[in-house]
């Protein structure tokens, strides 16, 4: 798998950093109900602390984490293409992966596709999520993954296209065909939205992972799962990087 030379991620690796008990009680809960219900994908070790380094610097420069959250990061790097659940600690200023799955940006090469945009990206009532109808298109394709599958709405967002002209476009995070799409996650592949697997798209949904605004609405509670388990310390933000846009600060 190139840099992916795969090493499982343990329990150790991922709470290496110190973080307070009630926190650490959490995140062993959900790590655990990730692993049961996603399974996951493990990571080369330089890559996973790079992949701490760079977006735990992106987090506290944009100064929007206001307290402790779990949230959803995606690297759009064309030759690596994961996404995780990732949860910020604001006492430690840190970054914890808690545990990642194969994703697809987009693909500027093709015609009609775009470059996924990097940034901090809210999920909030003001751009209502939705939920897949599972109809097939031309291609026998269910663009959006089965029915009734979660699709987060980020709003428009600014991208570039060709000789980096700029293009708006809405960006999604979404399922794929089950079986025309998942399996090529993993590549760039979309027309510029965040495809994810249907176990995470459920995960994120059931958990409520990022509802942190969804459950204090009373308009937007309709778009919820009726039968939910929330977790404590949701948050509402998707972090893009390009990890290949990153260089190492010096010692």
């Amino acid at each position: 798998m190139g840099l992916f030379e795969v090493l499982v991620l343990t329990a150790a690796a991922f709470f290496a950093t110190p973080v307070h008990a009630s926190q650490a009680d959490v995140l062993r809960d959900v790590q655990a109900a990730f692993e049961r219900e996603v399974g996951g994908i493990g990571v080369d070790a330089i890559y996973r602390e790079k992949l701490i380094l760079q977006s735990g610097r992106v987090v506290r420069q944009s100064q929007r984490f206001d307290s402790s959250q779990f949230f959803l990061l995606v690297d759009r790097n064309h030759s690596v293409q994961r996404a995780f659940l990732a949860f910020y600690d604001s006492a430690e200023g840190k970054v914890i992966l808690v545990g990642g799955e194969r994703t697809s940006t987009g693909n500027p090469a093709r015609r009609g596709f775009f470059e996924t945009p990097t940034g901090i990206f809210e999920n909030k009532p003001a751009n209502m999520s939705y939920r897949a109808l599972g109809t097939k298109n031309s291609k026998g394709w269910r663009g959006l993954g089965a029915k009734g599958a979660r699709v987060w709405d980020l709003g428009w967002q600014r991208t570039a296209k060709g000789r980096n002209e700029p293009m708006d476009i809405r960006l999604l995070v979404h399922s794929t065909d089950p079986e025309f799409g998942e399996p090529r996650l993993g590549t760039i592949d979309s027309k510029g939205c965040i495809r994810i697997t249907a176990q995470f798209n459920r995960f994120l949904d059931y958990h409520g992972i990022l509802d942190k605004e969804y459950e204090t609405s009373a308009k937007a509670k309709y778009v919820l799962l009726a039968k939910r388990d929330p977790l404590p310390l949701a948050g509402k933000f998707i972090v893009v990087i390009d990890s290949g846009e990153f260089q190492r600060p010096a010692e």
